[in-house]
């Protein structure tokens, strides 16, 4: 079903602000809506995962719940994929996909609640993952356009069980292509100590794939990881794990930065990286590689002392010449912004990153050493432009910026919406 509505621009807006490790003035810039949820209709509800573009300038994504299948939390169904298409006086919405409905509702063997974002193969066709259905512990999806007309074809890759080591829950992070055509992507759960796992799914013929867990995390190197893994031009992995590395101020770790490496027919782990309160704790965020080699990402507590809970901040791990890291840290204290979660947006070109943080509904910019809020949501009237900011930010070819706010906008459903940064 198609729905289209009519975009509005947020006029821009002046006010300060001083980030703790710099002061930036800022002026606000322009935020356009292009599409609110609100469940009616079957339009989907909350979508966390980041957007995506085809070639075509379509976006696309997921939201957590929404459809026509009651039954998941809340009831208000069990998630849906979705396609927005630029058109004359707005975008027009599209659900592709509704989980839940194939099968047995009470189980969802198709998948429910699609936490991630999507990736495209060469083809067009979208991967991504569900946190529940399946066995009960989450699947591995792939949705394939009709050939001419039609409706799009959901396979399920993979069912994850959560036994015998198998992984459980995959949660926010996006999957990854290798050069060969395997994907790799992380649960937060399952595995062999039951603390998440990295996997890989390989295609064989027939259109079977088979599942490799590359690393099952024991807590002391590292636990829950939530999001998934970059891959460097080696083929190395690199990622964040949530909790784990014991103690360092947190009651179950404070979390980690690892990489795996391929070596012959195993992969080496290493832990770059173990996070305390003081350096802020808890790095829930995809990493970011720039040219050099260096690790971004984010941190979603910590750093601050009196505001634990609404801080954070903005880390860089640097290779030294001759192995180890430095790690830099800009930190945020409460009243610029906390709790990011979406990661670094890196443009180097440009000599720019951008990111958001969920306390205080922020858009920030970093140039240099200076870093500024460009946006602030709720700027408007029961958050109409939207609240509570987690997926990842996209840069389109026109320089503005993309994402998703799970909360607020016109229906309270969330909204995808563009930056123009100035």
């Amino acid at each position: 079903m198609k729905r289209t509505q009519k975009i509005f621009v947020i006029a821009a807006m002046c006010f300060s602000v001083t980030f703790a490790f710099v002061g930036a003035g800022f002026g606000q810039a322009p935020e356009t809506v292009l599409y609110s949820f609100g469940g009616y209709l079957g339009d989907g509800l909350g979508p966390l995962g980041g957007p995506v573009f085809d070639s075509a300038g379509n976006i696309y994504g997921t939201t957590l719940s929404g459809g026509p299948v009651s039954g998941c939390p809340g009831d208000s169904g069990c998630g849906t994929v979705f396609e927005l298409s630029p058109s004359s006086g707005g975008w027009t919405e599209t659900v592709l996909y509704n989980f839940c409905t194939t099968g047995n509702p009470s189980t969802c063997p198709d998948g429910a609640e699609p936490f991630s974002g999507l990736i495209f193969d060469k083809s067009g066709n979208l991967y991504g993952t569900t946190y529940t259905g399946g066995a009960g512990y989450g699947t591995v999806f792939e949705l394939s356009p009709p050939s001419s007309g039609g409706s799009w074809t959901e396979s399920v890759l993979w069912t994850f069980t959560g036994k015998a080591g198998d992984g459980a829950k995959p949660e926010y992070g996006k999957l990854n292509w290798d050069a060969a055509g395997n994907l790799y992507g992380t649960t937060t759960e399952g595995g062999a100590y039951n603390h998440g796992t990295v996997f890989e799914l390989s295609p064989q013929s027939g259109g079977v794939w088979t599942e490799t867990i590359l690393h099952s995390f024991d807590r002391s190197d590292g636990a829950a990881p939530l999001f998934g893994v970059a891959i460097d031009g080696s083929g190395n992995l690199y990622g964040t794990a949530e909790l784990g590395g014991n103690g360092n101020g947190c009651d179950h770790g404070c979390g980690t930065v690892y990489e795996l490496s391929p070596s012959g027919n195993s992969w080496v782990y290493t832990v770059l990286y173990k996070f305390n309160q003081s350096t802020g704790a808890f790095p829930n965020s995809p990493i970011s590689i720039d040219s050099a080699g260096n690790l971004y990402g984010t941190v979603y507590q910590g750093g601050v002392s009196g505001c634990n809970s609404t801080c954070g901040g903005i880390f860089k791990l640097a290779p030294k010449p001759g192995g180890g890291i430095t790690k830099y840290t800009a930190l945020f204290d409460g009243q610029n912004g906390g709790n990011p979660l979406s990661g670094v947006l890196l443009e180097e070109e440009l000599g720019v990153a951008f990111g958001t943080t969920l306390w205080g509904n922020n858009v920030y910019e970093i140039k240099g050493k200076s870093a500024a809020t460009i946006y602030q949501f709720c700027s408007l009237p029961g958050c109409a432009d939207g609240r509570t900011p987690q997926g990842g930010i996209l840069q389109g070819r026109s320089g503005k910026l993309y994402g998703v706010t799970e909360q607020g906008g016109a229906y309270g459903g969330g909204v995808v919406f563009s930056i123009s940064p100035q």
